[in-house]
């Protein structure tokens, strides 16, 4: 069966097939009107990418759904776990605490913060540093430098090649980060995958003169 490009595009998205997708807009447009009005069906990639940005709640909807149908209830959860990080709905954000995710100096960067709610959200474990010694392995955010203000560096925690699902090995970090709507380069920036993602504020404008 041929998919439109909207489910084609959720369905690389998210990691499922896409009769999963397919089933779950058409379960979800049945319930919820605000999706029926998106016409999900027949959007092209840049029509969804736009969705994702003006309307992430029908996306993340439709889904929730197709993970729980392809009987992936944890990666499920992480979803809209991360779309909660992301969107400022979480009832609660914990304190960031100095040295738990980045460096001490970093703690108050305000995108680096956000970074690290949203990896905590997807259940990824965060360094703990000192600032001179590891006191726990995990992912570290970085800023990017001044010519960049929208970048950040992460460097994913030492057993990410052992997890499985959405979240999983170090490909999973750029899943959760894209998923949060944040930009992200594919490739590593340096032979320990470090990788670079752009906040949303400057995705259209991620390399300002």
């Amino acid at each position: 069966m041929t998919h439109s490009r909207g489910i084609q595009t959720l369905s690389e998205q998210i990691g499922v097939e896409p009769d999963h997708v397919a089933h779950a807009l058409r379960l979800a447009s049945r319930t919820f009107a605000a999706i029926q009005t998106t016409h999900f069906r027949d959007m092209t990639a840049e029509q969804f990418r736009r969705l994702i940005g003006s309307d992430r709640h029908a996306v993340a909807i439709v889904a929730n759904l197709a993970m729980r149908h392809a009987k992936r209830i944890e990666d499920a959860q992480i979803l809209m776990s991360v779309y909660k990080a992301s969107s400022g709905i979480a009832p609660h954000r914990p304190v960031i605490r100095k040295g738990v995710g980045t460096l001490p100096e970093y703690r108050d960067h305000a995108y680096v913060r956000q970074a690290i709610h949203i990896l905590q959200a997807a259940d990824l474990p965060p360094i703990h540093t000192d600032g001179t010694h590891e006191l726990k392995p995990g992912f570290q955010v970085m800023p990017g430098c001044d010519d960049l203000p929208g970048w950040l560096f992460i460097a994913p925690d030492p057993d990410a090649e052992a997890r499985t699902g959405f979240a999983g090995g170090r490909l999973g970090y750029l899943a959760v980060m894209r998923w949060a709507g944040w930009g992200v380069i594919t490739e590593p920036l340096t032979d320990d995958h470090l990788w670079a993602v752009c906040h949303p504020d400057y995705r259209n404008n991620p390399f300002p003169s």
